[in-house]
């Protein structure tokens, strides 16, 4: 009799736990993430930039490059979303994010990246140091802020150095949201840079 207890005693047991597993919540599946197509800009007044700008991926330190996306909620802290990853690194994602709006606005006669390996007459420096999801006083915001500075090779003149930065708020305190929240920051932040760039003087670039 002992026996067939301790045999239904643990068929109970075997079942509890199968019921148990069941009704546990599904295990939260890894979702990435990518800027939406950026906002349609003009073409740059005065024509092309005479010359070829190279685009490297923007530098970023520690955290700021890596995948998973970036939360704070409050001043300082930041702490990294589980399962919610950028689909690469932000500093390559931008660096293709800013060629194409580049191109688009016919803003130099080229635009290159350093893997082509050609002559380039002007170098574009990109840092990004801020780029999080912004969860503070029941807002819902993404902070940006990038360094940008382009160099004349030939000369190793300075012909646009400046700081932009982006306070776009979310229309929800998701995930989603906040991505296309960056994706309408980053739009600003190409508009105000496109601005500058209108203003550098289209004049050859300097003999190599």
């Amino acid at each position: 009799m002992s026996k067939f207890m301790n045999r239904r005693s643990a068929l109970v047991g075997v079942a509890l736990l199968a019921v148990a597993a069941c009704s546990s919540d599904p295990v939260p599946r890894d979702t990435f993430h990518r800027l939406g197509a950026a906002a349609p800009v003009p073409a740059r007044a005065g024509g092309p930039i005479r010359g070829t700008l190279d685009v490297p991926p923007f530098r970023a330190a520690g955290i700021l490059n890596e995948r998973a996306i970036l939360y704070r909620d409050g001043p300082t802290q930041l702490a990294q979303y589980s399962y919610h990853d950028w689909v690469e690194a932000p500093g390559v994602m931008l660096q293709r994010g800013l060629i194409e709006v580049l191109r688009q606005a016919q803003a130099f006669e080229q635009v290159t990246t350093p893997d082509m390996r050609l002559d380039r007459d002007y170098e574009l420096r990109a840092e990004l140091r801020q780029w999080e999801h912004v969860r503070t006083g029941g807002q819902s915001a993404v902070a940006i802020e990038i360094e940008v500075s382009i160099r004349r090779v030939a000369d190793n003149s300075m012909v646009l150095l400046k700081t932009y930065k982006a306070n776009e708020a979310a229309q929800a305190d998701t995930v989603v949201a906040a991505v296309a929240a960056f994706t309408r920051g980053m739009d600003g932040v190409y508009t105000a840079f496109l601005t500058d760039l209108a203003a550098v003087p289209n004049a050859p670039a300097a003999a190599k």
